[in-house]
């Protein structure tokens, strides 16, 4: 299971910026989750920037050069806890990324997918051909872009399909938070009865704030002391249009 950190603001600004009173809580949260880090940003019209270390944030300078200094008018910031023995090496750190009719696409997820070998005949070819690494959420990846590309760019529609699609399938979560150039989206989907019984009731809730044009998306734990927080419901889909700061708020299951 990993922690999740997403923004987007009217001007460029830094992960700490974003924490703010908690800046360092993504760092102490790394000491659990160890497993690797990644973070994305994106400059509207057509920039997306990724970098990833495949060991604990709090141990690896560069991910304390980024916090500190990466400014971008959005982004997204990804901590690996990993699960069911998947390796810990840099082709399954988040984020994960392919082209599209967007751009480029970066994808962080936490839960786990069972199964997710499965799943490989539902992913595009090329797709599957250029995978990194072998864990369930790059495959939930696939699903996703794959669902995209018949969507014709529309990411609401692209993961109601992916949604549907793995419905019938005994995940403990489908959170996810999606970068392109110019749209940050947000999905809160998991499944309360199948949180593992060593996570806290809230584990995989998400919440989120809107304050002065400046959007913000979270994991517990991230940001307890945020200013006008509010819970993501679960089966929504936060949608972020990065130039205007314009928000939509999808139903997704």
């Amino acid at each position: 299971m990993c922690r999740l950190l997403s923004w987007r603001s009217p001007h460029p600004v830094c992960p700490e910026e974003v924490l703010g009173a908690d800046q360092d809580s993504l760092s102490n949260l790394s000491r659990v989750h160890c497993d690797g880090w990644g973070i994305a940003t994106a400059e509207p019209p057509d920039d997306l920037y990724i970098e990833r270390g495949p060991v604990a944030a709090h141990t690896d300078p560069v991910f304390a050069r980024d916090m500190r200094s990466r400014a971008a008018r959005a982004g997204m910031v990804h901590l690996r806890r990993a699960t069911d023995d998947l390796a810990v090496h840099l082709g399954n750190t988040h984020p994960f990324e392919a082209p599209s009719s967007l751009g480029p696409v970066a994808f962080v997820h936490n839960g786990m997918l069972p199964g997710s070998t499965e799943l490989l005949s539902d992913i595009d070819a090329d797709l599957v051909d250029s995978f990194r690494g072998d864990t369930d959420s790059e495959r939930y990846f696939g699903i996703f872009i794959s669902e995209l590309r018949r969507e014709n760019g529309d990411i609401a529609a692209a993961m109601q399909r992916t949604a549907e699609r793995l419905s019938g399938i005994a995940y403990t979560s489908l959170n996810a938070m999606i970068l392109t150039p110019n749209t940050l989206a947000v999905a809160c989907l998991f499944k309360p009865e199948n949180r593992p019984s060593d996570a806290d009731d809230d584990y995989f809730d998400l919440t989120w704030s809107e304050d002065r044009g400046t959007i913000s998306a979270w994991s517990t734990g991230v940001r307890p002391h945020a200013d006008h927080a509010q819970p993501l419901p679960n089966g929504t889909l936060l949608v972020v249009d990065i130039p205007t700061g314009a928000i939509d708020l999808v139903l997704i299951a």
